[in-house]
């Protein structure tokens, strides 16, 4: 994870099989590109939660600002300041 240009920060817990990123503001690393490097690893990637900016054309799904890639939410987006927490749902 950390070759990924957007990446600041990695850390994993093995334990909760977590891993968290920090990734640079502005970034256009999008969450499919992450998670292919997630697989390309040996690991799964499963519900995705976070802060991102974007918008919410409707309760069950996110566009990111920047990359506009569409994310299928498992629960309707809360704001947090400019930002969004966001919950993902895992791919199927």
């Amino acid at each position: 994870m950390k070759k990924v240009p957007s990446v600041v920060q990695v850390r994993v817990s093995l334990k909760d099989g977590l891993t968290i990123l920090d990734l640079k503001p502005g970034n256009t690393t999008t969450l499919a590109e992450l998670r292919q490097v997630i697989k390309n690893n040996g690991f799964v990637s499963r519900e995705v939660s976070g802060l991102a900016r974007g918008a919410t054309p409707d309760p069950n799904t996110f566009v990111i600002s920047g990359t506009n890639e569409r994310l299928s939410l498992s629960a309707a987006p809360t704001r947090v300041g400019d930002d969004w927490r966001i919950v993902v749902r895992s791919p199927r």
